[in-house]
């Protein structure tokens, strides 16, 4: 790459920092600048993506463009690389952060310590799409839950102690597996190379033995999974996004979600593929577990932001079955579906946001009528719900057909089982809306709520029309991952048939 794009690159993982600590040393009778310059702040990684869009070739697979000595005795070197799945996965997150800051509340947008744990999240976050080696992609790991934890601490819910502790908790353990997985690379590494070196390239080339490659995928692949999460590791999950503040549900569900999915396509599937052949009939099983579990359980929640975290898992479990079956469809459809999903999920977690600023409730049961006082968040929240289970047209339906087609060859009565979970999809949102927005008004206090403002309709709009653009239009991305589709499926074919 030249030393413009570099810039560029460097642009999107330093400025969200850079930005950070001008916030926080901001005075704080100052606070009416925070939220206006936060807005400034993330406009330009903003515009970065959408200049990489249109200026650089980034459909690629993964290529390497700068490397940092940083302990050059043993060769360990902090290195950054980019591909189509990554300039998707920064995109997405840089609007999302866009509209978070736009979200925000005057109650959080007044707080220099809310607004700048944000841009250490985009930082961290930016971070571990643009890391070009295990140590970096270890280190930005765990810098994403520093800010997190103080958005959920600090920030959330009456129970966000429990919650906080509880998603330190299983997000640390599974990063001591991605460490010690870590270390046993660079030991490899050590053996054949006679340095530390853990970069991507490096890794390319070394020769693992089958145990060490299914040791290897293990412990990487485990830490991956707390983080998607997948079935039965869980369990942080609903309490998380249940206490943690709107913007963090957000960002929680529409960011944070992908990159224990994009490390495994990133590091467990390349690197450790005798693994991954040894044990995909395993996570498939799971994910199709999680997606029926997390459906089900979804169809039974009171709480509208509980609803939606289920269904979180259910959603994640259709990305981890495309995953696990390989096939170049399969495998397209689930990086589309991490997109798709992070914009379905930001929206509707952002709609709550709305309904709980106005109410302070979230129990399903409060409401009822809705349509009647607020028609435009009625309108709004339908359209989501629909994206969310796949109607065709948007954006959920095309990763979802993509990953159900894709898998079948692979994985027929579990395919068939997880298409099922599309149906209970449909109970679960069209129920919930059912209850909240249609018939008569039973409570006094939803008689003269307001219908959402100029400010939140700014916020919540790019996202609908991104729902629409995807289902209409979607090879627009589709054309992003395709080249890090295949060069996976091309490995597993590799090694597929020299076990064979």
């Amino acid at each position: 790459m030249d030393a413009k794009l570099s810039t560029l690159i460097y642009t999107l993982i330093l400025f969200p920092l850079i930005g950070a600590m001008v916030i926080f040393l901001m005075p704080k009778n100052r606070s009416e600048l925070f939220q206006p310059l936060a807005i400034f702040l993330s406009i330009i990684p903003f515009s970065v993506c959408l200049y990489l869009f249109s200026n650089v070739n980034s459909k690629s697979s993964y290529q390497q463009f700068d490397s940092i000595n940083w302990i050059s005795s043993y060769g360990i070197k902090i290195s950054f690389g980019f591909s189509g799945m990554s300039h998707l996965l920064l995109s997405l997150t840089s609007v999302l952060i866009l509209l978070s800051f736009l979200s925000v509340t005057d109650k959080h947008s007044r707080s220099k310590g809310f607004i700048g744990s944000i841009l250490v999240l985009h930082f961290a976050v930016n971070g571990v799409f643009l890391s070009g080696d295990l140590l970096s992609l270890f280190i930005f790991f765990e810098a994403i839950l520093i800010p997190m934890y103080f958005l959920m601490g600090i920030w959330g819910g009456e129970n966000r102690r429990y919650a906080t502790i509880k998603f330190i908790i299983y997000t640390v353990f599974g990063s001591i597996f991605i460490f010690i997985g870590t270390v046993y690379a660079g030991v490899i590494s050590y053996s054949q190379t006679g340095t530390l070196a853990l970069d991507y390239l490096t890794l390319t080339n070394l020769s693992f033995t089958q145990e060490q490659s299914k040791a290897l995928f293990l412990l990487f692949t485990f830490g991956f999974l707390v983080k998607v999460p997948l079935f039965p590791l869980h369990t942080w999950l609903p309490d998380a996004h249940v206490e943690a503040p709107t913007a963090g549900s957000i960002l929680l569900a529409g960011v944070l979600l992908k990159v224990g999915a994009y490390g495994i396509l990133r590091v467990s599937i390349p690197f450790f593929t005798e693994g991954f052949l040894a044990y995909r009939e395993v996570i498939a099983f799971l994910s199709v577990v999680g997606i029926i579990y997390g459906a089900i359980v979804a169809i039974a929640q009171i709480d509208i932001k509980k609803l939606i975290a289920y269904s979180s898992i259910s959603h994640m479990g259709f990305v981890m079955l495309g995953i696990s079956s390989s096939t170049l469809l399969s495998l397209e459809g689930a990086i589309v579906q991490m997109v798709n999903h992070g914009i379905t999920s930001g929206a509707l977690f952002m709609l709550v946001g709305f309904i709980y600023e106005r109410r302070h409730t979230r129990r399903i049961s409060d409401f009822g009528g809705l349509k009647i006082t607020m028609p435009k968040y009625a309108a709004i929240f339908l359209f989501t719900s629909f994206a969310s289970i796949g109607l065709p047209g948007l954006n959920g339906f095309v990763g979802e057909f993509m990953i159900l087609m894709g898998s079948f060859n692979t994985y027929k009565l579990l395919t068939a089982i997880a298409a099922f979970g599309v149906v209970l999809a449909a109970i679960y949102m069209l129920w919930a809306y059912q209850r909240m927005f249609t018939g008569e008004i039973q409570y006094e206090q939803n008689q003269n709520l307001h219908d959402l403002d100029t400010r939140e309709l700014f916020s919540v709009i790019p996202l609908l029309v991104l729902m629409l653009l995807i289902g209409i239009y979607p090879s627009f991305i589709e054309s992003y991952v395709l080249n890090d589709a295949k060069f996976i499926t091309d490995i597993v074919e590799l090694f597929t048939g020299g076990l064979d």
